[in-house]
């Protein structure tokens, strides 16, 4: 079995040395990545880089401890690479919590400014604003509700939405 093991840069060789090692590489790699499905990733990226470059690779001590250190820094390299995703993704988590609180204090505040403005109209544009902007009314419903022509709703709404455009001048989204 030794001359075959000597010989992995043929294809029958390498065959013989991929069935042999397989398993136990995969156990091993399993140890560190706790994942089997990702320890036999590890171990056919290490097989293929191996054949890949069968004609550069120089192995100065046995092929069975050359698999276990490629294995080892194969499944070390992911470690370390999952830590540098995992610590992106905190990163980026936080930035989005921030940005996400930082626009619910905006839209808080917009809010306010809102409310605000709006109880700044008289009471009868105020009222016919709210019926129709917040109960959805239509402005011959609201007619008909207040007991005033329609006319009389257009001009209100007109000018409730100039008085509001006014004090929310700049404020974003715009009014």
């Amino acid at each position: 079995m030794r001359a075959t093991i000597t010989k992995w840069h043929t294809k029958s060789g390498f065959e013989i040395l991929f069935k042999e090692h397989y398993s136990v590489l995969c156990a091993y790699a399993y140890g560190f990545v706790a994942d089997y499905s990702l320890s036999e990733d590890i171990v056919q990226e290490v097989f293929s880089k191996l054949w890949i470059d069968k004609q550069k690779v120089k192995i100065n001590s046995s092929i069975k401890a050359y698999l276990y250190k490629a294995v080892r820094n194969a499944a070390f390299n992911y470690l370390k690479h999952q830590k540098v995703v995992q610590q992106y993704e905190a990163v980026n988590k936080d930035d989005r919590n921030e940005a996400g609180q930082d626009e619910v204090l905006v839209r808080k505040e917009l809010n306010s400014k809102i409310h605000t403005a709006i109880n700044k109209l008289s009471t009868e544009r105020r009222k016919i604003f709210l019926m129709s902007r917040i109960d959805g009314l239509k402005y011959k419903e609201i007619a008909e509700k207040l007991s005033i022509s329609i006319k009389t709703v257009e001009n209100q709404m007109g000018k409730a939405l100039a008085c509001l455009r006014k004090d929310l001048k700049g404020e974003y989204p715009p009014v």
